[in-house]
This record gives C-alpha cells, structure tokens and sequence, in this order.
C-alpha cells in the first residue's frame, strides 16, 4: 500500500512543487517514506508516499533503471516477484533490491506494455519513459487498487486518491450524472462523484503522449458462452473441486508472502474462514474480527470459535454507536465515497485496530460472493438459468413491463439488451433508486429518472455478455459496476491507517478456474458458495461455518441508536440541503420529522437512505475543502 502521484506537461515547466500538495494528503497511505522525482526536460514529475511492505531498506520510489530512461511509482503488490526476479538475473539484468515494483520496472522496459502477461497482483502503477516523452498508467485487473487521472490546463495529474488530486487545484464540483448512476444502478468504471477526475477502469491502461491520451483494456472478466455448458458431465465435478481447491491455495499462498507479521480479516463467514485456514498452514498469523455487542449482526463468538479450530490468534474489535457523526465525516473524508450503511465506519475501526497492532498486511475474504454467486441476488439469476421455463415466463413478463410509461430508461435498456433486469439490480430500484425519489430535488429526480444508467455499461461489455447465461451477464455487470467502487472505499480506508489488504479471491488465476465452473455446479443441496464448502469447508473448517447462511459484514443500522440518530440529522441541516444539488429541502426535512416520530426499531429500515443523504451531503464539504486549500495555497503564491 503506497500513494502515487504524477504530473505531466509536456511543455517542459514543471518542478517538484507540481505535486508537493498531493503528497501530504497521502502520506497516510505511505508512512514509512516519501520520494518525488523531476525530468530534467521538466515534462514529468512522480511523486510516492511508501508503506514499506517488501525489503523496507531497499525499495524507496520512485525508482528507475541504471542509465535513467525509465521510471516508474507503484501502489500494490506484484505477486510472484521473487521468481520474476530470479529470472531476470539469469538474463544479466541488475536487480538491485528486493522490492516487488523495481520487478515490474524491467519488465517494462524490456517489454513494454507486454509485460503486464507476467504481472499478476493488485497494483496501480505509473510508468515515465524520459526518452520517449510517454506516461503509461495501469490499473489490476480486478479493480483493486485505485488510479485517478484529471486534466488541469495543460496538465495531466495522476494520483491514487481524489483529494490528491483536488490538492493540486482540480474543481471538486459534484459529477450530477454520475450521482444520478450510483442512486439507478451504479457509477461507470470511469466515474468517480467528481466531475473533473475519473478512473482508469479495472484491466486498463492510460497512455499519455504529446499527441494526447488513449485508454486501453488489456484484460476483463470474461465467462463461457451458455453452450459451452451444454454437456456437462457430473464425474468432471470432483476434479473440478481439485482444481478450484489448488488454486484457491496457490492465490492464498501468493499474498502470504510479506516480510513482516501478517493479519487477517475474519468474520463468521465462510469465505474469511477459508482464506484463514489456508494461510494459517504455512503462516504465522493474527485473526481481527469486529464485534457489534447486543446486535444480532454480532458473529465475533463464532469467529472466536473458528480461530480457535485453526489455532490461530484472535483480537475482537469492539465497535459502538458512539460519536458516530465523527466516525463517519472522517470515514467519508478516506472513502471518498457515500455509505448507506454503518459499515464504512466499522471497517475503518477494524483497519485501526490491525494497525495499533502492528499490522500492516492483512488478507481478506472481499471478492468471494462475486466471484463464487454468494449473494442472494445472485441465486436467483442462478436459478433463472437453470430453469427455461421460468426464463422464458420472466422474459414475457419483462418485456410487458418494459411497455409501461413510468418504467425508468435504465430498466428499459436492460430489458430490451438482455431479456430480463439482474436481480441485484431490481434490488437496487426497490431499496434505493424509488425510495429516494421523492427527496429530490424536481431537476435531479428527472435526470435520475431519464438517464440510461446502463447504456454505458452495456457497451463496454461488448461481447461479453452475448449469449451468457443470466448469471454471468449479472455477475460480469456488478463486478465491473458497484463492486469495483465498493472494493476502492474499503481500499481506501485501510490505506488511511496504513494497511494493505490482500483479496485471495480476486486472483486472476483463481477466476480462471471459476469461470468455467458450470451454472448447475454453484450451489448444492440448498446451499450457494457449493465450490467452496465442498473444499476448504469440508477439509478445514467446523460444521457450523461450513453450513452457515451467508450474511454479508453489515453493522447495525445508526438510525437505531438515539444518539447516532440524533448527529446524522444534526449533519442533514437546511443550509446544507439548500447547497446541495441532489436533495429538495422541504421534502427531506419533513421525511426527518416523520422518521423521528418512529420507534427506534421501525426507523432501522431507513437506515440506508438516511445514511445516502447524510453521506452525499458530507461529502460535499470533505471534496470543497481539498479544493479550497489548494486555492489558498495558490493565492499566497
């Protein structure tokens, strides 16, 4: 876990000041040391906050290769770099250090973009060839490292944080239509709730020149074609679990390898079990879990009771209600990202936690759900799939529905492009997007109403959800849409407390071997996550976690607590709704005013709205002071 930072304009005038500001915002990211690096033509300048993770003596950044042609800042780990290394000495390359980013650096520079076939991880980098005047950005696969670009004038500014970004003077002005997005459906994979920054997408890479920038895919999610599964057989099952096992194993193994103590996340679940006892055979280990007293969301007993089957050390965090407000501002402040549930604000209690205890790698189960169909949402696509007549009733059904004037565009296009609407996304309509409806404001209730929020989506897909099952197309839809965002706030607010976390499941060897898991295989005798209980759970784990419901990390709603209750509405105030260009002030006000009439019990399924709006609002203030320190700075210039 580090923080980068680059500026280039190829007029050649910028000096080390073009990124000073950005890095103080992401020291937290990088306690352990700091560099920045100026072309002597003046056209680059990269800066890096580091958390010293691999050979802490050894790695500092940015680095180059021995004659200065190249350059390069990294966040993330690049996993098999040991025998990357090993490789590249035999061909009389000299490797100086044991950092994983100086591997990646002469890979690049004896293959180019080539080079990201032999580099595996979760990393965002940024490359500067001083010869050829040309940036080249790449984000991982999956999503799991963050890298946001802008253009400031002439400037091109790349930075692993938003508010670095707004530090170096880019406007903070809300994105309305990507807001609009995230209330429907999602914010694109190039989005990001400020107009003015966007994303490089998961599986991409920038490419900046004199003759300007280009974004290219190098790799996505990609599932078989339905008739791929057509004649499965059921004895290929077992060497399928094999196969699904051994790699599982081999992508745990992977992110083991840290040359320090290690953390890991656990909760009740089967997926943060199984990626401990996995690494708990060849590691020392640490078990942190959060534990919400009185709370029927509370699983700390039983993952005491796992730690103790593996015979692993177990720290309980103890999460409360109390000073939520604050929680939040500063949780919001990491996240860069609007919450609808309090959960943001336990995981930055957790990540604080490994790190007072002198953590600062920790595994996680994150990724499971999305890629083994945990969720509940995801067994109704499964069971849509592996039912023609069904598929063939919601078909009609969909598209009777899609006939009718109030139905938004976005469920529209849905309809018209696959057949039927994902049910995580009807979810999202039903628990979000219409209940949010009438606080806002007439303007932004009709954007939100008439933009195709999956227009964009859809397109970027391409072929890949041609002839998929309903499954892959909603299961290839919310990784390349909520959960890439989901992944980078939770990214971001380990990075706050300086600790990298390391996500087994989203290893792309590992999907290689899912994708080709055939529907029928997901679940088994009522059970979802089947290839997973059938390996891990059968071998490692107690009867109870290996049998266990899913239930997702979820806090206990704030609005249950009077005095959590009490500060989000205290944040929800006049003046602030009047500034807003989402909320209607009399419509939010008077919804408070009922909410509080509510007993605390039934106010809890408001939670999530309260939390939006809360958020949203909050929010607003943490991206306009960035901004305005960076006007200030610019003015005593």
């Amino acid at each position: 876990m580090c923080g980068i930072v680059a500026a280039v304009d190829f007029d050649g005038s910028l000096g080390a000041d073009a990124v000073a500001p950005a890095l103080r915002v992401l020291r937290p990211r990088g306690p352990d040391g700091e560099g920045t690096w100026v072309s002597p033509t003046g056209r680059a300048v990269l800066g890096h906050t580091r958390l010293a993770v691999n050979d802490p003596a050894g790695g500092a950044q940015p680095m180059s290769v021995a004659d200065g042609a190249l350059w390069i800042v990294a966040n993330g780990e690049f996993y098999g770099h040991r025998a990357l290394r090993e490789r590249l000495r035999r061909r009389g390359v000299a490797v100086r250090s044991g950092s994983d980013s100086e591997v990646a650096l002469h890979l690049f520079h004896a293959h180019g973009e080539r080079a990201l076939d032999e580099l595996h991880g979760e990393f965002a980098f940024v490359v500067w060839d001083e010869r050829r005047a040309e940036l080249t950005a790449v984000r991982d696969r999956f999503g799991v490292k963050p890298l946001y670009y802008a253009r400031l004038g002439r400037r091109l500014l790349i930075a692993s944080e938003i508010k670095a970004l707004l530090a170096l003077g880019v406007s903070p002005e809300w994105d309305t239509a990507a807001f609009a997005d995230h209330l429907n459906l999602a914010m694109g994979p190039d989005a990001t709730p400020v107009r003015a920054v966007r994303q490089v997408p998961p599986g991409c890479l920038l490419h900046a020149d004199a003759g300007g920038l280009r974004l290219r895919e190098y790799w996505d999610i990609d599932y078989p074609r339905a008739e791929e599964h057509a004649d499965v057989r059921e004895q290929d099952r077992s060497a399928h679990l094999d196969a699904v096992e051994a790699a599982l194993t081999q992508a745990v193994l992977r992110r083991t390898d840290v040359d320090g103590p290690l953390a890991c996340h656990l909760s009740g679940g089967l997926d943060s079990s199984s990626v401990l006892a996995l690494a708990a055979r060849t590691r020392d280990i640490t078990a942190f879990t959060v534990a919400f007293e009185g709370s029927g969301l509370d699983e700390s007993a039983l993952a005491r009771r796992t730690a103790d089957h593996l015979g692993v050390r177990h720290q309980v965090v103890h999460h409360t209600p109390d000073g939520h407000l604050d929680r939040l501002v500063r949780t919001l402040h990491a996240g860069e990202m609007v919450q609808e549930n309090p959960h943001g604000v336990a995981r930055s209690v957790h990540a604080g936690a490994i790190a007072a205890a002198g953590h600062k790698v920790a595994l996680a189960g994150e990724g499971g759900d999305e890629v083994l169909a945990g969720y509940p949402q995801f067994g109704k696509d499964l069971a849509l799939t592996l039912d023609p007549a069904q598929r063939a009733r919601t078909r009609a059904a969909y598209a009777q529905l899609a006939d009718t004037a109030d139905l938004p565009r976005h469920l529209r296009t849905l309809v018209a492009d696959l057949g039927f609407v994902p049910s995580w996304i009807v979810e999202r309509h039903a628990t979000v997007a219409r209940p949010i409806a009438a606080l806002l404001t007439p303007d932004f209730a009709r954007l939100t109403r008439e933009r195709d929020s999956a227009a964009a989506l859809l397109a970027r897909a391409g072929d890949r959800l041609v002839d998929r099952t309903p499954l892959h197309r909603s299961l290839y839809l919310f990784a390349r849409s909520r959960f890439a965002n989901y992944i980078l706030m939770a990214e971001r607010l380990d990075a706050a407390h300086g600790v990298e976390v390391r996500l087994p499941f989203l290893d792309d060897g590992l999907f290689d071997v899912l994708r080709r898991t055939p529907p029928q295989w997901y679940a088994h005798d009522g059970h979802t996550k089947h290839l997973l209980r059938a390996t891990v759970g059968t071998q490692m784990l107690t009867a109870e976690v290996r049998s266990g419901r899913k239930r997702g990390f979820m806090a206990p709603p704030a609005i249950g607590d009077e005095a959590a209750f009490a500060a989000l509405c205290g944040a929800i105030t006049p003046a602030a709704l009047d500034d807003s260009p989402f909320f209607d002030r009399r419509a939010v006000l008077a919804w408070l005013d009922r909410l509080r009439a509510l007993p605390a019990a039934r106010r809890a399924v408001h939670d999530p709205i309260v939390q939006l709006v809360a958020g949203a609002l909050l929010l607003t203030d943490v991206f306009r002071q960035a901004g305005r320190a960076a006007h200030e700075r610019s003015v005593r210039v």
